[in-house]
């Protein structure tokens, strides 16, 4: 009972005889009935499935949604353990676990959409049940003593839906299971091992209701639920019927959904119910959207009928922000909505056409990641897969795992596989814990040595740049300041970890670096490249200009913004650095007035045509790309860092140095922000009152906090709850809120 073998130490991949003799007909579903002897004392389920895998005891769904998570089928997968004991009882008992096929077998059968082709063989499980009774310790494991057959899910695709027909329901009565074929071995890919999973699961974390229903056509009705999401439609059926559900995030002029967001070809569910009424969700998938087109109905469904599941990872909620101008709260929480849209297993791009895990964001956007969610758990197994991915070379691809290899030029790209260098370091500063730059120096290393070599004449000439959700644009400038940027961290690594020779190393070839790009892309005249925003700021966040330079560098960013009317025509990259760069500089006047502007595309535009998560694009909804991204949300760690003012220190490893230096701008009269560190609750909360600025402040244990107020005052304080006093100009405290 002690016994904490991964499953497959002491179990065998298996699945049923009728799958594996027509792998594209009905989805598998093994079972094993066994005995016990009086009240259970203690029983815990270890159990696997390739793919998706869920698991029963007598009946009752002991697993969470869409389990185990991502991994490298040819290399590992997961395995998750589980309390029983409360199902089991007295007698015979039955286990049944279903089976689908997730990203480890995508294939689809018909026209709807499937983003990758994956086959790594036979779905399986492979389980272990420990329990203690009045007989003694006993050992369920999955073996040919098992049964196996098919269930009602007859197709399944991660991205392209599912079909489910109840007349095919199997029956759990224990004489019923027993009458089933044996199971079969699995033919699973070689060499894989199991792993316990490390990371919280997905569970249901909020439940939305159907703000409407309409009939668009005679027999189809559509349904709003208000908000875009990323989860399972739950539905109420009556008997008899077959439907067909078509997910949306947008809809057309006419009011029918527009599915044009949803992939490059049909996704949708069908449902066929038996003599009996069923409330019905998918299995094996799920879907990003907003509206559901429902077809086939006797009668037009009710609002109570059906129900939105929001998914995502069970991870703590870490911070909160709130603002007088709800132009910005509306901000922070679309990029939240977007944020938990796509935190699952692994952080995807998008909760509809790929749901795969890119790389960039991780880093370009880490700290929305963090003041919203505990991530640490999630990024650090990110970073595993994404060091399993590394090829002997040093290369690193554009997601991970890398199940179905794209192209180039993205599949090179360096933001992304340079997350190997940022996100250690950023997960340092902010958890405190070294592990994680010595699990990934030796990686991080080999894929600059990699981009290194791969250079023409010193630059780096492939990938996507500043790539805007469209096209790549300046890709060797952003993607050698990058790499620039890139060596910089990786020396600060190596110092923290004691190799002080390599330190150098890096260093040096940073500089080298620095002044091919200078030479390449600074002009005489001050411009950057291209003369772009997005250059520039690159330039400056990466270190190509010197400190002399900087200065006019940011006024000429500032003066481009505004003789542009504050348009955001940058990409992911360029976002990133510009809204740090701003902040670093104080242009707060320029950052507000980037949140705001609204007749042509950016924050101010998506809000206005109805974004409900931030969109892929700056276009937003009046574009047919994802509703549901949050790589260009950059502009919520302004809200925290600097509308708030919560910022670490520039020396400060896991917030125990911190600085609150609130910038009351825009018109602004009150502001808020706090955020769970690892001691406790930091928080920032100022009122503007005519001339008179009053900040209220906690500073969780083990905590230094340097309060800088607008008048220029600093006071520096320790754990506890402090309020300050300030005053403003009275001129530049009218001219703040008539801003």
């Amino acid at each position: 009972m002690t016994s904490t073998h991964a499953p497959d130490v002491r179990a065998e991949w298996i699945i049923s005889a009728a799958w594996k003799a027509a792998p594209d007909g009905p989805l598998p579903v093994v079972a094993a009935v066994f005995p016990v002897v009086g009240p259970p004392q203690r029983a815990v389920l270890r159990i696997a499935g390739l793919g998706v895998f869920i698991a029963s005891v007598n009946g009752q769904v002991v697993s969470d949604p869409l389990e185990p998570g991502y991994s490298d089928y040819s290399r590992r997968a997961e395995f998750c353990t589980y309390d029983v004991t409360a199902l089991l009882r007295p007698g015979d008992n039955v286990i049944t676990v279903e089976l689908g096929p997730g990203c480890y077998r995508s294939k689809t059968i018909d026209d709807r959409w499937a983003k990758i082709a994956t086959d790594y063989g036979d779905l399986g499980t492979c389980a272990t049940l420990d329990w203690i009774d009045a007989g003694g310790t006993n050992l369920l494991r999955t073996d040919a003593s098992w049964h196996g057959t098919t269930g009602p899910v007859t197709w399944s695709n991660w991205v392209g839906g599912e079909d489910y027909d109840a007349t095919s329901a199997f029956d759990t009565d224990t004489a019923v299971v027993l009458t089933w074929p044996p199971a079969v071995t699995a033919q699973v890919p070689d060499g894989i091992r199991l792993c316990p999973k490390t990371i919280p699961p997905v569970r249901v974390v909020e439940r939305l209701p159907a703000l409407d229903v309409r009939e668009t056509q005679p027999g189809v009705h559509v349904v709003d639920f208000g908000v875009n999401f990323a989860g399972w439609i739950e539905l109420d059926l009556p008997p008899r019927t077959e439907v067909r559900l078509r997910p949306a995030e947008l809809l057309d002029a006419e009011g029918n959904i527009d599915p044009v967001t949803q992939g490059w070809g049909p996704v949708y569910h069908t449902v066929r119910t038996a003599d009996a009424g069923l409330t019905w969700h998918p299995r094996f998938a799920y879907n990003g959207l907003r509206y559901l087109e429902l077809s086939g109905l006797p009668e037009p469904p009710s609002a109570e009928s059906v129900r939105g599941l929001v998914l995502a990872a069970d991870t703590e909620p870490t911070g909160t922000f709130a603002a007088s101008d709800r132009r910005l709260s509306d901000l922070h929480r679309i990029i939240r909505r977007a944020i938990t849209s796509n935190m699952y297993s692994m952080f995807t791009d998008c909760p509809q056409r790929e749901k795969l895990g890119y790389l960039e964001q991780l880093h370009l956007v880490f700290p929305i990641l963090r003041w919203n969610y505990d991530v640490k758990a999630l990024l650090e197994n990110s970073l595993r897969i994404t060091r399993e991915a590394q090829e002997p070379t040093g290369h690193l691809p554009l997601y991970v795992p890398e199940w179905d290899p794209f192209p180039d030029p993205w599949r090179g790209d360096v933001n992304f596989g340079l997350a190997i260098v940022f996100l250690p370091w950023q997960l340092y500063r902010s958890y405190a814990d070294e592990t994680v730059l010595a699990d990934n120096y030796a990686a991080a290393g080999r894929y600059v040595e990699y981009l290194l070599a791969s250079r023409d004449d010193g630059l780096v000439t492939y990938g996507l740049g500043d790539w805007n959700g469209r096209d790549p644009r300046f890709v060797p400038l952003v993607a050698t300041a990058t790499l620039a940027r890139a060596l910089g961290v990786l020396a600060a690594i190596a110092a923290v970890l004691g190799k002080e020779d390599e330190q150098r190393s890096w260093t040096a070839v940073q500089g080298r670096l620095t002044a091919l790009l200078r030479g390449e892309f600074v002009h005489l005249d001050g411009t950057v490249g291209t003369g772009s925003v997005a250059e520039l700021a690159v330039a400056i966040n990466s270190g190509v200009l010197t400190e002399a330079e900087i200065p006019a560098a940011v006024q000429r960013l500032e003066d481009l913004i505004v003789a542009d009317c504050y348009y955001l025509d940058v990409g992911e990259v360029a976002m990133a650095a510009l809204v740090e760069v701003l902040a670093e500089h104080d242009r707060h006047e320029t950052v507000y007035r980037l949140t705001h502007g609204d007749d042509r595309p950016g924050y101010g535009y998506m809000l206005k045509h109805g974004a409900t998560s931030l969109t892929e694009t700056w276009d937003g909804p009046t574009f047919g790309f994802s509703q549901n991204h949050f790589m260009n949300g950059a502009i919520d760690d302004w809200f925290f860092a600097h509308v708030a003012g919560l910022q670490q220190a520039a020396d400060d490893i896991g917030f125990r140095k911190v600085v609150i230096r609130p910038r009351p701008c825009g018109g602004l009269t009150r502001a808020s922000a706090d955020y769970r560190t690892t001691t406790g609750i930091l928080r920032s909360a100022w009122v503007l009152d005519g001339s008179t600025f009053t900040l209220d402040v906690a500073v969780p244990p083990e905590t230094i906090a340097t309060v800088v107020l607008p008048d220029g005052a600093v006071r520096q304080v320790a754990e506890g709850s402090h309020l300050f006093k300030s005053s403003i100009d009275e001129e530049d405290a009218a001219d703040v809120v008539k801003r």
